[in-house]
């Protein structure tokens, strides 16, 4: 089917009028770039984000609203729109000195009085703000904030917070105190378009189907480079990367697939650019489930998994194999040392030892009858995660352990892994990516690996219980980083001991986009290409600079697609790949809580 027939059905399809083009002699339109984005987050607020662009759901919402510092990858992060914070002696209150002069969106000033707002607001919604709120609640815990002045407010924490500044400064979007003071539940925030400090505004939303931002052009870091900012969802990676080849869109926010690397690196009007998000593709177990709750038998799995095959096959090089640490090697709080063992041999006479048999058709059997047949829930729109789960599927077989992929839309998969309080989750396993802040959270051990209960939310990641492990992340959540080190490599250690996860691989950052519609584009440690700085002055300048080459005209002149080409096109794309639909599925409204992926 030609574009010319297809267009007519995507707009009634979409719902979506082509917008003719500015007639000669007006003014060029404003500066747009088109980005291909994974997965929709409903309305961009922390309340309602359900993390469904994961694992580029925070650069997404902090695009619209700031932190106090930027960003919780650094020890020392940048201050925004703080200008500095500093502790007491024992680091229980930190005085915040907040930068002068800047504006929310609707142009009413930012004070201090928005700090200490922000800060009781996601303590009293605990239960609803999700990704964000346990740097808030649980560690550090809030006492209470005091505003000082306009610009001066100071925190008060229960105990030691030594990380202020990392976590939850330089994480925390903070809110509009004349916005949400009068939201009761959070969560119901999902109509009005959100109000911030960042260098965009939300100005549309199209339901699954696009995200449509426009610049701040009061920004305090300078105006952004480019004026408007269209983001199409695009779930289904093969059709984002055949809109990014015919130039509809300027960037896809996925890592390039590995088996296109080679094209894409030698196409003219295309660029690869390198700059790892720290992220990680697990496999979980259900360690509240029997006999998955037997470390022996998942250990044994470890064992068996061969994870340098899965990358060399599935990622063709293009990463590093995982590690049963967690944490990524390159990150803060990595066990230095740490290596992957793979012995099957081992593994084999581990489940001899602890009586699981086999029975007539290879299969081992549970001391308490049940055969080791095992389901691992996987995202549909995940095509690596898929194949990974296939071939751990056959790795396992001659361990006597049967595994098989069962492929779900992602608010499906969310709902199986969902259990009512204090009730043992069906799921056997699933596969998921993670986003940097799991790695780089100096309490990122203590959140998603804690023993279930009121402290962390290991119960709705694994549900994996050990009490020398829960002492060593407690203890870390207040000491210095020197102290802090020592204790989380004693505790990583206990997580390779157990095994309630294995990490699959750490995926390299490689993401392409096309220079001619932009090339301000810059790596930003455990965010990627796609992060706020890539749009703001001084920080593209300085990465245009390092790769010594100036704005090509026609990024200067509009951008991909600006002119007759309009949003609707990069649907076309995108939509209808090879006479093939694109499947798109809608996301639940409500975000869950306690989970990063």
């Amino acid at each position: 089917m030609s574009r010319r027939a297809v267009l007519p059905l995507l707009c009634a399809v979409l719902g979506v009028v082509l917008v003719a083009p500015p007639a000669a002699g007006q003014e060029d339109p404003p500066t747009t770039l088109r980005i291909a984005l994974n997965g929709y987050e409903n309305n961009l607020t922390p309340f309602t984000a359900t993390f469904g662009a994961a694992p580029n759901t925070h650069d997404l919402l902090m695009l619209v609203y700031d932190s106090l510092f930027w960003s919780q990858v650094s020890s020392d992060p940048e201050p925004w729109l703080a200008e500095r914070a500093e502790p007491n002696a024992d680091s229980t209150q930190w005085t915040v000195t907040l930068r002068e002069g800047v504006t929310w969106h609707d142009g009413r000033p930012f004070t201090s009085e928005d700090v200490r707002f922000s800060f009781e607001y996601y303590d009293q919604q605990r239960a609803a703000s999700g990704r964000y709120a346990h740097h808030v609640f649980d560690v550090p815990p809030l006492v209470g904030a005091t505003v000082l002045d306009a610009r001066t407010v100071r925190l008060e924490y229960g105990q030691p917070a030594p990380a202020f500044k990392t976590l939850p400064g330089a994480d925390l979007p903070i809110l509009p105190k004349h916005i949400w003071e009068g939201i009761t539940d959070p969560r119901t925030a999902a109509q009005a378009l959100p109000v911030g400090t960042g260098p965009y505004r939300l100005v549309q939303i199209v339901p699954d189907q696009l995200y449509r931002f426009e610049a701040n052009e009061a920004y305090f870091k300078g105006r952004p480079t480019v004026d408007v900012l269209e983001m199409p969802i695009v779930r289904d990676p093969a059709a984002a990367f055949a809109a990014l080849q015919t130039g509809e869109v300027a960037h896809v926010t996925r890592n390039v697939p590995p088996e296109l690397f080679d094209q894409f690196s030698a196409e003219p009007g295309m660029r690869i650019l390198e700059g790892t998000k720290f992220e990680s593709n697990q496999l979980y177990f259900n360690a509240l489930k029997p006999p998955l709750d037997d470390a022996r038998l998942r250990h044994a799995m470890s064992l068996t998994i061969d994870s340098q095959a899965i990358v060399d096959t599935i990622l063709l090089g293009h990463g590093r194999p995982g590690l049963p640490t967690f944490l990524h090697p390159q990150t803060a709080w990595a066990l230095e040392g740490a290596t992957v063992e793979h012995d099957p041999a081992a593994a084999q006479a581990l489940l001899d030892g602890a009586g699981y048999v086999r029975g007539p058709d290879g299969i081992r059997v549970a001391p308490n009858g049940a055969p080791l047949q095992f389901s691992v829930l996987v995202n549909s729109f995940e095509p690596q995660d898929i194949r990974a789960a296939q071939l751990i599927g056959q790795q396992l077989e001659p361990l006597g352990v049967r595994l098989k992929a069962e492929a779900l839309d992602p608010a499906t998969l969310r709902a199986s892994r969902a259990a009512p309080p204090g009730a043992v989750p069906g799921y056997d396993a699933y596969i998921s990516v993670i986003e940097s802040h799991a790695h780089v959270d100096p309490d990122a051990l203590y959140y998603f690996f804690h023993s279930p209960g009121p402290k962390g939310f290991g119960a709705s990641v694994t549900g994996w219980t050990n009490s020398a492990f829960d002492v060593l992340a407690e203890q870390a959540t207040t000491a210095g980083a020197e102290e802090r080190t020592r204790l989380l490599g004693e505790a990583q250690g206990m997580l390779a001991a157990e095994n309630p996860l294995m990490v699959l691989w750490y995926r390299d950052g490689e993401y392409a986009y096309r220079p001619a519609d932009y090339d301000g584009w810059l790596s930003d440690p455990g965010h990627g290409i796609f992060t706020k700085r890539s749009f703001l002055p001084e920080y593209v300048e300085a990465a245009r600079a390092e790769r010594g080459g100036a704005a090509p005209a026609a990024a200067a002149a509009g951008g991909a697609g600006s002119g007759a080409t309009t949003w609707l096109v990069v649907a076309a794309a995108v939509v209808l790949v090879g006479g093939g639909a694109l499947l798109v599925v809608r996301r639940r409204r409500a975000a869950d809580t306690g989970d990063d992926e």
